[in-house]
């Protein structure tokens, strides 16, 4: 029989032991380190679309805009180590912030692209007098 599965932005699948809700997803890993690659992968782009499949390949569970609250970490008695993942809705203070900063951004590149542009068009004027 097979198993649910977290599904993130990037594509990556990640099958599930446990599924008790978005802020319960436990999985087991074959150690510590894998426990740690696999937690590297909940990053804010890869939280933005957020797809839960049943065994079936179906998809059951549609989520956006999520943050990773926090993480636990259990060493199972065969070696294995299992990890929760639990998951929230981002806060709207948090989206706000996000796009904020997008457009910060993007006014600075506008910003440069405008000085380069006057500066080339400076050059230009100079080089024809």
């Amino acid at each position: 029989m097979g198993k649910d599965k977290l599904v993130l932005t990037d594509g990556t699948e990640i099958e599930l032991e446990t599924l008790q809700g978005i802020s319960a997803l436990s999985c087991n890993v074959e150690s510590k380190s894998a426990a740690c690659a696999l937690w590297e992968k909940f990053t804010p782009d890869n939280l933005k679309q957020v797809n839960i499949k049943d065994a079936d390949n179906l998809i059951v569970g549609k989520y956006q805009d999520m943050a990773l609250d926090h993480v636990v970490g259990t060493d199972n008695k065969d070696g294995t180590v299992q990890i929760t993942f639990s998951l929230r809705n981002k806060t709207a203070e948090e989206i706000l912030t996000e796009r904020v900063d997008a457009l910060e951004v993007g006014q600075q590149t506008h910003g440069q692209a405008i000085g380069d542009l006057g500066k080339a068009v400076s050059d230009i004027a100079e080089g024809s007098v």
